[in-house]
């Protein structure tokens, strides 16, 4: 959380001993106890992560200053805070994954977008996520009746690859399966419409840009302030052929979550940025503290 561009981020507090000693912590003593750990050592990290708490502070002006323009009272929040509530959504998605008791709840934003999706999922019919990095998506493998479809999820891997293994040696959520952006190739939007089209869901973030492709975008504005968004998401979806839904998991109290689905235009690619931006602001101005983009995303 140190440099500019969110794909030259480096883990920091990560390692395999540290992780298995947390998940040990919360196996014997529970998710709160382990939240009060992570509190102290979030803290530390925190402290020595400089350019993470500007970053942080620049989106909470970009925010203010918004907010205040539409009339709404300004969010105040610090960056250390900030920092912690990103811990504490790594811990939540840790447990969701890797514990089959699943202390996390949920509960969803029952509106017409979100009947249609699960029309389509009980129906075995597949569709096209893309999600943002608001709240906590990945917490979503242990979301009531996941078991009854497959979830193909894209990740970058290499940035984050320490937390990365952990996770997929302990994870109990068999169905869903994480797919490196790393190996996207040629044959990827082949095997990706076949899932779908055996009913699993596929999901990417469309909220970055793209590591090999960062000059490929969409321009979109969020909070007033123009940003790129990555143009291959969203080509990839409608290249899908199929219902396309952009999706955000916000944590509304102790390990406690709500889905919001909103369903895109997925025969125009500017529509659906244009959508999907117009989402995530409203999933940022919902969670202020929990968009968790630790690096320069507005121009």
């Amino acid at each position: 959380m140190n440099t500019g561009n969110w794909y030259q981020q480096h883990e920091r507090g990560a390692g395999k001993f540290r992780l298995g000693v947390l998940f040990w912590l919360y196996k014997i003593f529970g998710i709160r106890f382990l939240k009060v750990c992570v509190w102290a050592v979030s803290g530390c990290i925190g402290l020595c992560a400089k350019r993470a708490r500007g970053f942080s502070r620049e989106y909470r002006k970009i925010l203010n200053v918004y907010q205040v323009a539409h009339n709404a009272r300004p969010t105040r929040f610090s960056a250390l805070g900030h920092i912690r509530a990103f811990a504490y959504s790594c811990v939540d998605k840790m447990v969701a994954m890797c514990d089959a008791r699943n202390p996390i709840k949920f509960v969803v934003d029952n509106n017409d977008d979100w009947r249609e999706l699960q029309n389509l999922i009980q129906n075995k019919h597949g569709a096209f996520l893309i999600c943002n990095h608001v709240g906590n998506i990945e917490a979503l493998a242990a979301f009531p009746d996941a078991n009854n479809v497959k979830m193909h999820a894209f990740q970058q891997v290499q940035q984050n690859g320490i937390f990365h293994q952990f996770i997929s040696s302990h994870s109990v959520r068999k169905n869903t399966i994480i797919h490196p952006v790393e190996d996207l190739n040629i044959g990827t939007a082949g095997e990706m419409f076949d899932y779908i089209n055996n009913g699993d869901l596929v999901m990417m973030a469309g909220d970055r840009i793209s590591v090999k492709n960062p000059g490929k975008t969409v321009a979109v504005k969020i909070l007033g302030q123009k940003c790129d968004l990555p143009a291959g998401v969203f080509r990839f979806a409608r290249s899908m052929s199929c219902p396309v839904f952009a999706v955000a998991l916000i944590n509304i109290g102790r390990e406690k979550y709500k889905l919001f689905v909103r369903r895109l235009d997925e025969k125009n690619l500017d529509n659906m940025a244009a959508g999907f931006a117009q989402f995530t602001e409203q999933a940022v101005l919902s969670a202020p503290i929990q968009w968790f983009n630790f690096y320069k995303f507005f121009k």
